[in-house]
């Protein structure tokens, strides 16, 4: 028995492996991009800022703590809980015509109610695990309001910055 190839073959199994490894690429580079086509800005951590050790305890001051979220939530979801008790999270696909489009009504509902959003990209499966896991399954787009300690009030596929001004409205009682 011979495991030698024809050269048809050889090639065929050379593009073979070249398409492979391309998609594989591109799965892994897209799967760590940012929402693509998202212009909102976004927020980072104030910077922290050193102050020199002294020799005496200061003087003890009250405790004002931030609520802790409920962990297992993806990362910018629990960090906008944090400063907001109400949370619109967007879902979709980057470069999807209609997601970008659901994408821009959540934003819009959620800058006309002053609560917070999070888009996030169904490419990432880090954070979408941990929001389906919270969720249970989520269309695709899929706009989720969310309320502390992590509890998601509603779930929505396409709809409107209306229906989801109402959703935020029966959250916040």
């Amino acid at each position: 028995m011979s495991l030698t190839l024809s050269p048809p073959n050889r090639l065929t199994a050379l593009v073979g492996a070249l398409v492979l490894t391309s998609l594989a690429a591109a799965v892994l580079l897209v799967g760590r991009g940012r929402l693509a086509g998202d212009d909102a800005a976004t927020t980072s951590p104030a910077p922290v800022l050193h102050t020199p050790r002294t020799t005496h305890k200061p003087a003890a001051k009250p405790a004002t703590s931030k609520p802790r979220v409920v962990s297992g939530l993806p990362r910018p979801l629990a960090h906008a809980l944090r400063y907001g008790r109400v949370v619109v999270v967007s879902v979709g696909i980057p470069g999807a015509a209609v997601d970008a489009v659901v994408r821009k009504e959540a934003r819009a509902a959620a800058k006309a109610t002053h609560v917070g959003f999070v888009p996030l990209s169904a490419s990432n499966e880090r954070a979408m695990s941990a929001l389906v896991a919270k969720t249970g399954v989520l269309p695709d787009p899929a706009v989720v309001v969310v309320k502390r300690p992590g509890v998601a009030v509603a779930t929505f596929s396409v709809t409107d910055a209306g229906t989801i001004a109402q959703a935020v409205a029966e959250a916040r009682r």
